[in-house]
């Protein structure tokens, strides 16, 4: 006859299921640990990405609180970049005696958000900002500045003509 010894089957089963959870236990552990990695540094680039996308001009116009600005009003980051990008061009054009054009010194400055913003005195394409000035960005008409003394003109292309 055929016997078994089933304490020592038992004591075995009870082993390897203790051994068992604790691997899972350790597996889960590990899994959770790294997701919460991932997530971390997800979170890390998109914050870095974000801000690399913010053009240093828009940075320059709201200075210490750009953090700020950009989590309440994304959308209007969007609309500034547009028009960094795509509405506002410099163009050389001679300067004459007659001329219309509004120029750039009788603009007030944008230095709501920061107050250390400063005229610029002389025109320089690599640093010149136009969203330092409260120059008429949303009109439904094309705008167009002078910038003192130089033969450079601002021109303002509205929304609707420009899509």
């Amino acid at each position: 006859m055929l016997t078994f010894d089933y304490s020592i089957n038992v004591k075995n089963v009870l082993n390897s299921l203790t051994f068992n959870n604790y691997n899972y236990l350790f597996f889960m552990k590990t899994t959770i640990r790294t997701i919460i990695t991932i997530l971390f540094l997800c979170f890390v680039s998109i914050n870095d990405a974000t801000a690399q996308q913010i053009s240093p001009k828009i940075q320059e116009i709201y200075g210490g609180k750009m953090q700020e600005f950009a989590q309440n009003d994304p959308e209007h980051l969007v609309r500034l970049k547009d028009l960094i990008d795509n509405r506002i061009k410099i163009i050389e054009s001679a300067a004459f005696a007659e001329e219309k054009y509004v120029k750039l010194s009788t603009i007030e400055l944008l230095n709501k958000y920061n107050p250390d913003l400063k005229r610029d005195l002389t025109y320089d394409p690599i640093t010149f900002n136009p969203l330092k000035y409260n120059l008429n960005f949303f009109s439904t008409k094309p705008e167009v500045y002078r910038i003192d003394n130089t033969d450079y003109l601002i021109v303002i292309t509205p929304q609707s003509l420009n899509k």
